[in-house]
């Protein structure tokens, strides 16, 4: 009787930690792909000017056919990825004082 007691209980002890173990590896796995993915994804930023409505009435009359949008895009090195973060970053920079200066006058 004691026997079958260790038995089941090594069984269950096994069962247990080969389902922890499973359950683990597969968290591991999609957490990795997710974040494996999300650093693949590149965002693309699009501004225009804005239009008051007799200008985007004009607009639209004056286009006859549709327009086609054509985006192209080259791979950057390190050193011109961290050219373009930091003109960002003092763009927003700027944008940021302007609006504070803004708020204040």
């Amino acid at each position: 009787m004691k026997n079958t007691i260790n038995n089941t209980f090594k069984t269950g002890l096994i069962l247990s930690t080969a389902l922890l173990t499973g359950a683990l590896a597969i968290t591991a796995a999609f957490t990795q792909g997710n974040a494996e993915a999300s650093m693949n994804i590149a965002s693309v930023t699009i501004s225009a000017k804005r239009m008051t409505e007799e200008q985007k009435l004009a607009f639209d009359a004056a286009q006859d056919i549709t327009q086609t949008v054509l985006i192209s895009a080259k791979r950057l090195t390190a050193e011109e990825k961290l050219t373009m973060d930091k003109e960002d970053q003092f763009e927003r920079q700027q944008l940021a004082e302007k609006a504070a200066s803004r708020k204040q006058g």
